[in-house]
């Protein structure tokens, strides 16, 4: 047994992150903070697209082509599934999940209104027909997001009931396992893609957010 670095800050630095302001999210929503709103949007989708990127080029245990299998393979290898370092198995799907879903929320956002004084940038590029579905979609989608982040909160706990580290790792990124340190890339790169598509939807959308406010 030894002690390797499982989750890089890259990781750790996304799943907190997304955890907060997806609280604030639904906080500014129930409130009608709008303008509010749509920065904690753009910043989550900053997160997001940068955590998308790091699936391919980040840390190992990051990657996607680590941690996803299809379904005959996790048929096959159920046990090194469930047993490998990492999301894998089925906990690599819900991973990949909640991201799809964030990414959706965040794109039928765009399309939305709220009937009022605040509109999505592209709510006039769609038609009325799809922006009501965006609107719906946007709303239930939530929900969905919500339960499976249940479900996930679930999982958590059961691993620290367990006490088998996994839990305390996403905190301090450790895990006392048998297998060989994998490969971790440095958290700068990450936090520049963040810089990157922070700064894009800044100069796409920044103004109208400061003529809203």
């Amino acid at each position: 047994m030894k002690v390797i670095q499982l989750w890089d800050k890259a990781i750790r630095i996304y799943h907190w992150s997304q955890l907060l302001l997806l609280a604030g999210l639904w906080f500014t929503a129930e409130q009608g903070y709008l303008v509010v709103h749509q920065v904690l949007a753009y910043s989550l989708a900053a997160l997001l697209i940068s955590r998308l990127v790091w699936g391919f080029v980040g840390s190992e245990t990051a990657r996607f082509s680590h941690f996803l299998q299809s379904p005959a393979q996790l048929v096959r290898m159920w046990h090194k599934a469930k047993h490998g370092i990492g999301h894998r198995g089925l906990s690599g799907y819900m991973s990949l999940t909640l991201m799809l879903l964030l990414a959706l929320q965040f794109m039928s956002g765009l399309m939305t209104t709220d009937d009022v004084m605040t509109e999505g940038p592209l709510y006039n590029a769609v038609s009325s027909d799809w922006s009501s579905f965006a609107s719906w979609f946007h709303h239930n989608n939530f929900n969905l997001l919500l339960a499976l982040i249940a479900v996930h909160i679930a999982a958590a706990l059961f691993h620290g009931v367990k006490k088998d580290g996994v839990l305390g790792a996403m905190l301090h990124g450790k895990l006392q396992v048998e297998a060989d340190q994998p490969a971790v890339k440095s958290t700068i790169w990450y936090l520049l893609l963040v810089l990157v598509f922070t700064g894009g939807f800044a100069l796409w959308q920044g103004m109208a957010l400061y003529q809203q406010w």
